[in-house]
């Protein structure tokens, strides 16, 4: 089941599977891509509780060991509807643990908040068990652009930073082996080879909002006020018709990382009926 937002100026589709942004059109201009299955069939998945691949898909929470797999269960499951009017939608999803599963009960709700020139997503998650949680969460929205070789992601800061590499047999970072992306500068030049090794992730990085652009014109901006670290992301190969720009509250798997999910670095944990929410904004620019 879908859902439709709409203002003057713009028009969302939500899907109640997975809570996930199927379209978004903006001064009559699509901004998502499109979910051909030919090259990825998802279009703006909700990475929870996990984030990337655990090691063997096993990981140790509470001194027990579960079956944890990648991106973790949020984006296969159906959301509820608690409130919508024509330019906002809320659904929510309650997760009950199961046997040798993710161990505690959760609460994920996303907010849509659409306006003429931009879409807020308001990711909130609460604890209503008893003992805390660790959890990690991400944004994945592919952005359509038809030329990435001809593509820059411009940073709001200047930036030195480097990506770890994947190793692409374990699906699992290399922490000691890195590639320097930006000495300084605000602008990295995008192409579909630098996706060869798969997600290209930065975990160090001072800048909460980018900017895609292909050769003079704006294709969009995202704001990621909340949170860490930021993956990029197309199916190596293919040359496919778009870019995902991940926000995320986690850094993901390493090699040598801890096998104990709550000494992972940026995981949150939250305490019993505590809650976390931040929000990510896609702007359409003229």
């Amino acid at each position: 089941m879908t859902t439709e937002l709409t203002t003057k100026n713009a028009k969302a589709v939500i899907a109640s599977e997975g809570a996930e942004l199927k379209s978004l059109v903006i001064g009559g201009r699509e901004i998502m891509w499109c979910g051909d299955p030919a090259f990825w069939g998802k279009t703006s998945p909700v990475l929870f509780p996990a984030i990337g691949n655990v090691k063997n898909n096993k990981t140790i929470i509470d001194g027990k060991e579960i079956s944890l797999t990648k991106h973790g269960f949020a984006r296969d499951n159906t959301f509820t509807t608690v409130r919508k009017n024509s330019n906002s939608l809320i659904l929510q999803y309650k997760y009950a643990p199961v046997k040798n599963g993710y161990p505690y009960s959760v609460e994920l709700s996303l907010q849509y908040n659409l306006f003429d020139d931009r879409i807020e997503i308001c990711y909130s998650v609460f604890n209503p068990g008893f003992h805390s949680i660790p959890f990690c969460i991400g944004a994945h929205p592919a952005i359509a652009c038809d030329d990435l070789d001809n593509c820059t992601l411009v940073f709001e800061k200047r930036e030195k930073a480097s990506t770890p590499v994947m190793d692409l047999d374990t699906r699992l970072f290399r922490s000691k082996e890195r590639i320097q992306r930006l000495d300084g500068s605000s602008k990295l030049p995008l192409s579909y080879d630098m996706f060869d090794n798969d997600v290209v992730y930065f975990d160090n990085i001072k800048s909460r909002a980018v900017k895609l652009v292909q050769g003079k014109k704006t294709l969009a901006c995202i704001a990621f006020e909340g949170f860490e670290t930021l993956g990029l992301w197309t199916p190596a190969g293919k040359r496919a018709g778009f870019i995902c720009i991940e926000p995320w509250h986690s850094l993901p798997g390493e090699e040598n990382g801890p096998i104990d999910w709550e000494q992972r670095p940026c995981a949150a944990i939250l305490k019993k009926g505590e809650s976390w929410s931040t929000t990510l904004s896609t702007t359409f620019v003229r």
